[in-house]
């Protein structure tokens, strides 16, 4: 067998079950079913000893639940990918599979064609060669961290920022990707890079199955654009999205230049990236900031939020990001704050373009809906200031810049909840 076949295991206890799944997948000319167990021992020893690219895992097993099985073989063998078999399609369980280290939940019975695309999924990922062979070209991690996108698109990063929670980045990152691509009809990826605690999923009523953490399970220098592509979920408002981790477990162990890495390949196969970032200026905020071409500062009429957003001005600059195009956005626009958008802007001395007007009762019943504005309700004024956001970032769009990220030369100042010291 070339290079090319992906290797497959199979675990299930029933002996119809077991041949019935080989008889299906031997119509593929690039699978091959190289053991069966039917045990959950079994099943760990054999994928430890065949190293297949694939397992095939029942979640019932006589001996050991199939989760625990997955997790033993993930932690053992974390390059093998668990595709778990169960009858509970409750999105909770999709979570501990994914918590346990499956890169695929299928619900039982499922049909051939689902049944062969997850596997050949997964065995991309798990198989270097088969990703080559589809054209994606692996590359050292050193190169793909400075190196320009190719030829063939060039996208934008637009990193949106904010010194504290409730500011509302993450209503303005999902809502702004959705107008992205509806208004202007462009290619558009949502990233939620808010690892620890992210909220994308949420606000776009969307199950995590594939996330950050397979994009770490990756092997160095294999995070090409079109591999990462399989990992994104796609929304039915058109737009790719990549979710944060199920677990801070997982989300520890993602690395800012892996973040980096998958930045610069992302913008390979889209016209925007928009990156949803966390509060404050943690190691994956300002990689996400520092790969940025744009950069979308939200703040809202609050005297810590002005003081929040002239510490980050100074950051900018001494950073070097005044090279890069900001955008200022000022949220929960409202007459009772006792500021008015035009003092904001005055004692900033930066001009403040996009003004989002406070209706709490429209942004928290879409959050909880899991129904964006942008898709569902896209007369409303909000929307409105979005498109605007939208347009600006559309006019004359000059070439992106291709040099290498700049590394940083002087120690940061520490914040903690948006103050230097």
């Amino acid at each position: 067998m070339g290079n090319t076949t992906i290797r497959i295991l199979v675990v299930d206890d029933v002996p119809e079950s077991r041949d019935n799944i080989e008889r299906l997948l031997n119509f593929e000319p690039d699978f091959r079913v190289v053991g069966k167990a039917a045990r959950g021992e079994e099943g760990i020893e054999q994928a430890l000893r065949l190293q297949p690219h694939v397992v095939l895992l029942d979640q019932t097993l006589p001996d050991r639940d199939g989760l625990e099985v997955a997790a033993a073989i993930t932690a053992r063998a974390p390059g093998i990918g668990v595709i778990l078999l169960g009858l509970d399609a409750d999105p909770a369980m999709l979570r501990r599979a994914m918590a346990a280290g499956a890169r695929e939940y299928l619900t039982k019975p499922f049909n051939y064609e689902e049944l062969v695309e997850v596997v050949r999924r997964v065995g991309r990922l798990a198989n270097p060669h088969i990703a080559a062979a589809n054209g994606a070209v692996p590359t050292h991690h050193a190169v793909a961290m400075s190196s320009p996108p190719s030829p063939g698109r060039s996208g934008e990063v637009v990193t949106v920022l904010g010194s504290k929670g409730g500011i509302g980045r993450t209503f303005l990152a999902t809502n702004l990707a959705i107008v992205l691509r509806s208004r202007l009809e462009r290619e558009v990826v949502l990233v939620d890079a808010d690892l620890m605690r992210g909220d994308v999923a949420v606000l776009l009523n969307l199950t995590p199955q594939r996330t950050w953490t397979d994009v770490a399970r990756l092997p160095v220098g294999m995070a090409d654009s079109e591999v990462i592509r399989d990992l994104l979920t796609r929304h039915v408002s058109g737009i790719r999205v990549l979710l944060a981790p199920a677990s801070l477990e997982e989300a520890e162990h993602i690395q800012a230049a892996r973040v980096q890495e998958t930045l610069q390949e992302l913008r390979r196969i889209a016209d925007f990236v928009v990156v949803d970032t966390r509060g404050g200026y943690d190691d994956i905020t300002l990689a996400c900031a520092d790969v940025a071409t744009t950069l979308v500062w939200v703040l809202s009429l609050e005297m810590t939020a002005i003081k929040d957003t002239k510490l980050f001005l100074d950051l900018a600059t001494r950073l070097g990001y005044q090279e890069k195009r900001q955008f200022f956005v000022l949220n929960h626009v409202s007459p009772a704050s006792g500021l008015t958008p035009d003092e904001v802007e005055e004692t900033l001395r930066v001009l403040i373009p996009v003004r989002i007007p406070s209706d709490a009762t429209a942004v928290v019943r879409s959050i909880n809906e899991g129904s964006p504005l942008a898709w569902n309700s896209r007369q409303h004024r909000i929307v409105a200031e979005l498109e605007r956001l939208a347009q600006l970032m559309a006019e004359d769009r000059e070439e992106l810049p291709q040099e290498p990220i700049r590394r940083r030369r002087f120690a940061l100042p520490r914040f903690r909840n948006g103050t230097a010291r």
